[in-house]
This record gives C-alpha cells, structure tokens and sequence, in this order.
C-alpha cells in the first residue's frame, strides 16, 4: 500500500458500518425464520399423530361394520388389540386411546410422551371425534392452547 496525499490507495476490508448493517439483517431474518420454523416443526409432529389416527379411524370403521358398536382401546401398544391393528411405532411417542361414549362416535387421542428423550413431544396433542355420519372433527392443543 502507497500513501498519496495522506490516504491509503488499495485499502481493502469492510467497514464497521457495513458490518453492523449485515448483523441487523441477519438478525431480522432470525426473528423471523426461527419461529416459522417451530411452526413448521410442531405441524409434522402432529400430523405424524394424524397419520396414526388415520389407520386407527379406519379400522374402527371396519370394527363398526361387522359388531355395529365401536369399540374402546386403552393401549394400542399391545398387538393384538381389539381393532387388530399394529400401530407401536407411532406408539413410541404417542399415547393414544380410542374411546366411545354412547358406541354412536368414538373419540382418538394422540397425546406426546413425557418418557426420557421425547421432550418436544410432551406439549402437544391431537385429538379427533368421528361419528357414524362420518364426520370427523380434529382438534389440536400444544401448551393447553388450541391451534
């Protein structure tokens, strides 16, 4: 570098102010970017217990045709089960119970275990009611809140 005229000709480098606007911007995209993304994270969680509760409506379904009542199932973790149905995968973060009130609807609930390793499960709970017009109404809670 040759000093002319009390300046430096081939400086090179960025200066603080374009540092600190790069740091703003990287922050701004933080403040947006990380909460989407939770969003994002706890909307496949649930509907990896959607998923579960698919095969569990159908099979209930299927129950339904040949005794004419629904049936009540408390631990799906067990094969064989009423419903024949072999669901422990889902099983290993979800505690999921079938119950029917009046044998008219029956009510699936999908709720995240608490077990060591399965934290960000825990606040989250999917639930939904089918009724023999074939209406299935979902509901789903993370923290107590409905989402």
């Amino acid at each position: 570098m040759k000093k002319r005229n009390g300046t430096f000709q081939s400086q090179k480098g960025f200066t603080l102010v374009e540092l600190m606007i790069v740091v703003i911007i990287i922050g701004i995209l933080t403040a947006v970017g990380v909460p989407l993304y939770m969003g994002y994270v706890r909307d496949a969680k649930a509907a990896s217990a959607e998923a579960t509760m698919g095969v569990i409506i159908n099979a209930e379904k299927l129950y339904y045709q040949f005794h004419a009542t629904f049936v009540d199932v408390a631990d799906l973790s067990v094969v064989p089960n009423d419903l024949n149905i072999d669901v422990r995968n889902a099983t290993q973060y979800w505690t999921v119970v079938v119950s029917s009130a009046d044998k008219q609807y029956f009510t699936v609930t999908a709720t995240g275990r608490t077990d060591a390793g399965h934290d960000d499960y825990k606040e989250i709970k999917v639930e939904a009611k089918y009724d023999r017009e074939g209406d299935v109404t979902w509901t789903k809670w993370e923290n107590g809140t409905v989402w």
